[in-house]
């Protein structure tokens, strides 16, 4: 264990560091006994030591070479660019923000207030990371994760932000939370954008009710943006559950009268709304897990600060108006190929089964139901392309579709 510079007292653990180090010299030692004490060629060396032939050159050149050279151009432990002044600039700002509650203390937290109280540009946030790691100030709090698959299996990660054109906002409910002296469940929506510039915010509701989520969207449309895609689960407040087929819910209908897409996620899998998912474990840990609350009014102002802590963490504007492609009334569904008792693939899309060849099964497919031509296609996204897989008539229900002609600018 050897002291880190950064902070007097404070030790970090170099045991791993060390350990590659001492294997390194020994490396360089072993090379040059082997061509200068038992005559091996530096070819040979290199392939039984499994090195670089450079590297048998460089340490080859005399016998008896000092193998714990060092000659970086700087102090060993220490960085080259970033001095001792910059890591306690980095602590006192992290000390200032635990001090005051914040709610974000992490290095792009720290590189926020870093600009307000300094001219100097700060370091890199990964230089920021690697130093509040070295002084134990941060803790990793994800399971590390395994990509690939969905990748693999086509997930149609690119046409979901690309496709329908424009920006797309992921909602959901955080779940019911309880507080002492209180019978009745708290619930809560959740708002979010993926990419940049980012947001997330939080509103309490009544309930989980397409009526509440209505109004948590219009007051998020009013203080924010608009975007053009909503994505949402299937749960009955976002897509409705009338047992006959093609029925178009009250959301939808709400949505695309203000030519907005509806999207739904890929059922039974998280990952497809990872945004807002990760964002409503965010909510746990530095909000509702983090303080308690003796009524709903304390808790309504202390929601309200962290939404603020919010915007002002991702620096969030609204983003220049851009134009718009011309709306065609359409809903958009995120399916994976499953595979029914009689061994036949389909996807389940508005209360209807939709058969596939066999050879989808397990892959993921982009549908888009175009309610002017009532005409539902399924896609297979390619290398960021999509590539139509089936086109069928997809018949609206008819007291849906009466809803849609009293309904201004749809069809």
């Amino acid at each position: 264990m050897q002291k880190c510079h950064w902070k007097k007292g404070d030790t970090c653990n170099r045991n791993s560091c060390n350990g590659l180090q001492k294997k390194l010299f020994r490396l360089r030692e072993r090379a040059n006994k082997l061509f200068y004490e038992d005559g091996k060629s530096k070819r040979s060396i290199s392939r039984k030591l499994k090195v670089s032939f450079n590297f048998v050159l460089k340490w080859t050149k005399e016998k008896g070479m000092n193998f714990g050279a060092d000659k970086r151009g700087w102090k060993k432990h220490r960085t080259r660019k970033w001095d001792d002044l910059t890591g306690k600039r980095i602590v006192e700002i992290y000390s200032s923000l635990e001090a005051w509650g914040s709610f974000f203390m992490g290095a792009t937290a720290v590189e926020l207030e870093w600009k307000r109280r300094y001219e100097i540009a700060p370091p890199p946030i990964r230089t920021i990371g690697w130093i509040m790691k070295e002084m134990r100030l941060t803790r990793p709090n994800k399971k590390p994760v395994v990509k690939g698959a969905t990748r693999y299996l086509c997930y149609p990660e690119h046409s979901i932000h690309h496709y329908p054109g424009g920006r797309v906002l992921e909602v959901d409910f955080v779940g019911k939370k309880f507080m002492a002296g209180r019978t009745s469940p708290l619930h809560f929506a959740a708002c979010s954008f993926k990419y940049a510039p980012k947001l997330r915010h939080y509103q309490r509701i009544r309930g989980e009710t397409a009526d509440e989520l209505t109004k948590v969207l219009k007051a998020f449309f009013l203080k924010f943006e608009r975007p053009a895609v909503v994505k949402m689960d299937n749960g009955f407040a976002m897509c409705g559950s009338a047992p006959q087929p093609h029925v178009l819910s009250k959301l939808q209908l709400w949505l695309l009268e203000k030519e907005i897409y509806p999207m739904y996620a890929v059922p039974r899998r998280p990952f497809s709304q990872a945004s807002i998912e990760g964002n409503n474990s965010v909510f746990g840990r530095k909000f509702w897990n983090r303080f308690v609350f003796d009524h709903t009014e304390q808790m309504d102002q202390k929601l309200e600060e962290f939404n603020q802590a919010s915007i002002q963490y991702y620096s969030y504007s609204p983003p220049v108006s851009q134009q718009r492609k011309k709306f065609i009334p359409r809903i958009f569904y995120l399916r994976q190929v499953r595979e029914d008792e009689s061994k036949k693939a389909f996807i389940e899309v508005a209360n209807d089964k939709v058969r596939l060849p066999k050879s989808y099964i397990n892959y993921f497919v982009f549908v888009e139901w175009n309610l002017k031509t009532e005409e539902l296609t399924i896609f297979l996204e390619k290398e960021k392309k999509l590539r139509k897989i089936k086109s069928i008539i997809f018949k609206i229900n008819p007291k849906s579709k009466l809803k849609l002609n009293r309904t201004d600018n749809i069809l």
